[in-house]
C-alpha cells in the first residue's frame, strides 16, 4: 500500500468528518503523525484544491471540491437515479421524509432523500450522513446484509458503540434482519424504519427508510407500505418482485 497516498486519504476523511478548521499541530494530534509529514501532505492537499488554508489563522478545512467527486458518482448511482421517483411517492403517501441508503465498507451512507412538499426538511438528514450500525435502521440493514469479509468491521462498529454489551445479542438482531428484510429504530424523539433493496442476482444494493416522531407506531401498513416501495425498487434494479 502507497503509505503517503493512504495517509492523504486519512487527512481528508478526517477533516471531512465535521468540516472544521484546524492547525498543523491539531491535525498532527489527530491523526497521530509527525508535523513535517502533515505539513507535505498538507501542501499536496491545498495545491490539488480539496483543502483550504485561511490566509488569517493558517487553519486547514476541506474545500468545496470534494463535492466534484461525490456528485459525479452520484449522479451515476442507480440506486439513485431509479430509486427516486418511488421513495418522492412514498414520501408523499406517508406524509414522511423518504431517503436511500447505499453500503459502504459496511456502513450505511445517505445517498438521496425526499421531504414531503409540505415539511420543511431537516439539514441534519443529508446526502453523504453516515448511520451509525446500531442506532439506525438502515445502518441495521447495510450491517445485516454486509459480506462476511466486511464482518469484522461490523462487529468493530457495534462493539465500540454498545460497550458492555454481548456480540451475541447484536448478530441475533442482524439474523432477524436478514431474515425478516426489515429493521426498526426506536427512540425517545425518533420511530425509523428501513427495509433491504436488491439488485439482479440477489446483490445487496442498499436501503430505503422513513424517519417518523417518537410518538409513532410501526403499523402492519406502514410496514407494508415500505417493503412495496423496497420491492419496486429492487424490481426496477432486477431483482424479480416478491411479496
Amino acid at each position: 500500500m502507497n503509505r503517503t497516498l493512504s495517509n492523504g486519504f486519512k487527512l481528508l476523511e478526517m477533516l471531512s468528518e465535521d468540516g472544521g478548521a484546524y492547525s498543523v499541530k491539531e491535525i498532527s494530534a489527530m491523526a497521530g503523525l509527525p508535523s513535517s509529514n502533515i505539513c507535505r501532505l498538507l501542501k499536496t492537499l491545498v495545491e490539488t484544491g480539496y483543502l483550504e488554508q485561511n490566509a488569517k489563522n493558517r487553519k486547514y478545512r476541506v474545500s468545496l471540491k470534494v463535492l466534484q467527486l461525490s456528485h459525479a458518482r452520484l449522479k451515476k448511482l442507480d440506486l439513485r437515479r431509479l430509486g427516486h421517483p418511488f421513495s418522492a411517492q412514498l414520501a408523499e403517501e406517508l406524509k414522511a421524509p423518504v431517503f436511500l441508503s447505499a453500503p459502504c465498507k459496511s456502513r450505511s451512507i445517505v445517498v438521496d432523500v425526499v421531504w414531503p412538499k409540505e415539511v420543511v426538511g431537516d439539514p441534519v438528514l443529508v446526502v453523504g450522513q453516515v448511520h451509525s450500525v446500531s442506532h439506525s435502521a438502515c445502518g441495521k440493514v447495510c450491517a445485516a446484509f454486509a459480506p462476511p469479509e466486511e464482518m469484522p468491521l461490523v462487529e468493530a462498529a457495534l462493539a465500540a458503540e454498545n460497550p458492555g454489551d454481548p456480540p451475541e445479542k447484536w448478530m441475533r438482531e442482524l439474523a432477524r434482519i436478514r431474515e425478516e428484510r426489515f429493521a426498526v429504530r426506536r427512540e425517545a424523539e425518533i420511530l425509523a424504519i428501513g427495509a433491504p433493496i436488491f439488485r439482479a442476482g440477489g446483490i445487496f444494493a442498499g436501503a430505503i427508510g422513513v424517519f417518523f416522531p417518537g410518538d409513532s407506531e410501526p403499523s402492519p401498513e406502514l410496514e407494508q407500505a415500505v417493503r412495496r416501495v423496497a420491492n419496486a425498487i429492487s424490481f426496477s434494479l432486477g431483482h424479480p418482485y416478491s411479496d
